[in-house]
């Protein structure tokens, strides 16, 4: 990805093109392996330190051991836990990217509209404009890359596409409202650390002691043996024992803190789950609500001017000119017709839509030979269906009762109710 646009405060620089560039998707590719990498480190060092506790070897030496690996156990966790921060920031960083060009483009497109005079900068690489303040750090509702992969999508893929992210949405809103908020989980993590703290200060007190030569020739009484290879325990045996037992509770504290940490990390990860999520629905729905270009009317003229009524009234609306070869037919047949000529067809209105009645359908009564046609307005999701606003017209008759070509009558705006499986009822899209 490139913004070829200069990031200044003002709006032309005369100067070479400076390109800043992206490949978003190599990109993420690095963030998801450092992501694994740092989730395998922080399980093989767990594992390590695992081992290290329990090896079968009694001596000061051997708690010395330890007590070094589980420094370096909490040395490696941090780094493994800095990587796993960093590929997120990174992922958020390439989103940010996408997103600030998508807006960039739409300043450039604005600033070029109001600002004419500076075509031949644009034109000949001279300058460059001014597309937007911010690349990193911003963001916004609608993702550019995500309305192009929606406007590339099939109609009946967008419906099915906003069912499931609405169910995906529903479900990570769920997650996130059965965990704690990150300010209790943090509050914890900073109890722990303060214990932490006082911890590892008892402990180099008690080392201290411990590593005191006259503790180490000061006998323990009453005398008793001990695993050292000394005949009697002294003094520094104590210290040893207590720097032992502060070891075991941090040890508890650091096992404690990780799971913390990994419930913030999750809690994190769910959140930008469900931002990622409603970016893609409001794309979606923004390209919903554009819905299909009214592209009629109808040429050429002689062909929208055979048919009348409610045909004629759409066909000004939008070409029907595929239809039937060239040649509509009655409305009932306009949905056959259009997927005869490649349009798509299917049962879920949508905004710029032909609405096409069979002469038996559970919406609204209609000429049973002939059906009938409007033109879809608007569209509202509603409790077991769709409020589907419509334009229509009426057919207009001669003395003798034939429909007249051409012309319609009675012109309006009007409301449905469809059912989200509806019987007589199709769309034909585009």
């Amino acid at each position: 990805m490139q913004l070829e646009r200069c990031f200044t405060r003002g709006f032309v620089k005369e100067a070479n093109m400076t390109i800043i560039h992206m490949e978003t998707e190599q990109v993420r590719s690095v963030a998801r392996q450092l992501d694994a990498t740092a989730e395998q480190i922080h399980l093989e060092i767990e594992r390590i330190a695992s081992q290290a506790r329990g090896i079968p070897w009694q001596s000061p030496r051997r708690d010395q051991y330890v007590a070094a690996v589980e420094q370096l156990r909490q040395k490696i966790q941090a780094l493994a836990q800095q990587g796993a921060e960093l590929s997120q920031r990174v992922q958020r960083e390439v989103d940010e990217w996408i997103s600030a060009d998508g807006q960039g483009a739409i300043h450039f497109q604005e600033i070029k509209r109001s600002l004419p005079d500076l075509t031949p900068f644009i034109a000949g690489g001279g300058g460059v404009i001014l597309a937007s303040a911010q690349v990193l750090g911003t963001s916004t509702q609608i993702n550019a890359q995500y309305s192009q992969e929606y406007r590339a999508m099939p109609w009946k893929g967008r419906f099915a596409e906003q069912k499931n992210l609405q169910k995906q949405i529903d479900a990570a809103q769920k997650r996130l409202n059965d965990m704690r908020s990150a300010e209790e989980i943090q509050n914890e993590i900073n109890d722990i650390d303060a214990q932490l703290a006082d911890l590892e200060r008892k402990k180099k007190e008690a080392q201290a002691k411990a590593d005191a030569w006259y503790n180490k020739v000061i006998p323990d009484w009453p005398l008793e043996g001990d695993s050292d290879g000394v005949p009697w325990r002294v003094k520094a045996d104590d210290f040893e024992d207590e720097v032992a037992e502060y070891d075991r509770q941090i040890q508890e504290l650091q096992t404690r803190k990780q799971a913390m940490l990994n419930e913030l990390n999750l809690r994190q990860q769910t959140e930008n789950s469900l931002v990622a999520l409603r970016e893609r629905q409001a794309a979606l729905n923004q390209v919903m609500d554009a819905g299909i270009p009214a592209d009629g009317p109808t040429k050429p003229d002689w062909l929208r001017n055979q048919l009348g009524g409610c045909t004629n009234y759409v066909a000004q609306k939008r070409d029907v000119s595929d239809f039937g070869g060239g040649h509509p037919g009655h409305a009932n047949m306009w949905d056959d017709q259009a997927r005869a000529a490649g349009y798509e067809v299917g049962e879920q209105p949508a905004k710029g839509a032909i609405m096409v009645f069979e002469g038996n359908n559970d919406v609204m009564k209609v000429d049973r030979d002939a059906g009938h046609v409007a033109y879809v307005e608007n569209v509202e999701k509603v409790d077991g269906g769709y409020k589907v606003t419509i334009s229509q017209a009426d057919t207009q008759y001669d003395k003798n009762g034939n429909f007249i070509r051409g012309t319609y009558v009675n012109q309006r705006t009007s409301t449905v109710f469809v059912k989200d499986s509806p019987k007589g009822v199709s769309f034909i899209y585009e």
